[in-house]
């Protein structure tokens, strides 16, 4: 029997586009491109999610031509991350059903800057960010640690996250998964009939 609804962040309870980002960032075509190759496609970015640097660290690594800009993206970006408002019906029917509703995302730590202007996540009950466990998905690691942290069991929870490689790294410990295209009916129908939730 299904307790456990696990949510991935990043295209599932709120927008990444890297590109619309820094659309937002800069009007400045050239300062996109840095913005984007320089910052969220850069070997920093995914230090960053594996907490093995940190933000001064970050900008420190910048090339000097580039690094007010970068610092700007860098500590601005997540003023562009925005909700998805349409998952929330489905959160409070899950919060409503006394389902227990948790984060498992591979984030950096400055998710506890925006966190609190996330409607959303006022129904979760636990946030598990892969910055503070030193661990990313789709490593095993993380979801068997993440079992851990909250004290909860593989056969009792289902994941849904945007990327199959990490469904795959959930079922891999044992946790049902299902991979999120942005249609909540579809995901609430797979929730219904396959997981059998009554909500």
């Amino acid at each position: 029997m299904i307790k456990n609804v696990v949510f991935d962040m990043g295209n599932v309870i709120l927008r990444w586009d890297p590109q619309y980002i820094a659309e937002k960032l800069s009007n400045n075509e050239k300062e996109k491109e840095i913005i984007i190759n320089e910052l969220f496609a850069s070997k920093q970015w995914a230090l960053l999610d594996e907490g093995k640097i940190s933000l001064e660290e970050t900008v420190a690594s910048f090339s000097s031509k580039h690094r007010e800009l970068l610092k700007y993206a860098l500590y601005h970006w997540h003023d562009y991350f925005e909700p998805f408002i349409e998952i929330i019906p489905l959160l409070k029917r899950l919060k409503n059903n006394n389902y227990q509703i948790y984060l498992l995302s591979n984030c950096n730590k400055q998710f506890d800057e925006y966190c609190q202007r996330v409607e959303a996540f006022k129904y979760f009950d636990g946030f598990y960010i892969s910055a503070k466990h030193l661990l990313v998905k789709p490593d095993i690691k993380i979801y068997q640690d993440f079992l851990n942290e909250f004290h909860l069991k593989a056969e009792e929870s289902v994941f849904i996250d945007d990327v199959k490689a990490n469904i795959d790294g959930a079922k891999q410990a044992g946790i049902a998964g299902y991979c999120y295209d942005g249609d909540v009916c579809k995901l609430e129908k797979y929730l219904i009939d396959e997981m059998k939730l009554d909500f």
